[in-house]
């Protein structure tokens, strides 16, 4: 199990990334994700509405989070751009608890426009939580959205890169150069 939790609700998302991975998320279906997380079909439907929603639970915490650390940053003199970055490497951060997890998602979610089109959504949540937090600190909604969808760039090419090579460097590392780059062009 790794260090997914013991539950059935981690062990289920763990049985779909990595079957994911293996086989590709179109092939793969709930049945044999139950069966790999030894628990049966409805078990998975008690926990989730759809196999593609294994993959996506609630960010309802992480959005917050996020745009905590952008206020915070802000508050202590941040840019808008460094502040929309802070929450970034936030994000980088919290990822490398679980980097087996994010290196599978990362590798399964892009296969699958269904899953792609989740996580763009996502994405978007986070721009909308980073952007409002920063207008809650002065900065013009244009000015706020520009700087948020600026951070998320950096990762989304961080991931990218992190992903392909996840052992050679934390992901940590790889924003930070990515941010670096981005500032200096």
């Amino acid at each position: 199990m790794g260090r997914w939790a013991p539950d059935a609700r981690g062990r289920l998302v763990r049985a779909a990334l990595v079957l994911g991975a293996e086989q590709g998320w179109d092939a793969t279906t709930v049945g044999e994700i139950a069966a790999m997380a030894g628990v049966t079909e409805r078990t998975f439907y008690r926990h989730f509405r759809d196999k593609a929603d294994v993959l996506f639970p609630d960010n309802g915490d992480l959005l917050a989070m996020l745009a905590q650390t952008t206020r915070d940053a802000r508050a202590d003199g941040a840019a808008p751009a460094d502040a929309a970055l802070a929450a970034v490497r936030a994000l980088a951060a919290l990822v490398m608890e679980e980097p087996e997890r994010i290196g599978l998602s990362a590798r399964v979610v892009p296969t699958s426009p269904v899953l792609a089109g989740r996580d763009l959504y996502r994405q978007g949540q986070i721009v909308d939580a980073v952007t409002g937090a920063l207008v809650e600190h002065g900065v013009a909604e244009r000015e706020a959205r520009l700087a948020a969808e600026g951070a998320l760039a950096v990762w989304r090419v961080a991931l990218r890169e992190w992903s392909q090579a996840p052992d050679e460097r934390p992901l940590t590392d790889v924003v930070a150069s990515l941010e670096d780059h981005a500032r200096t062009g």
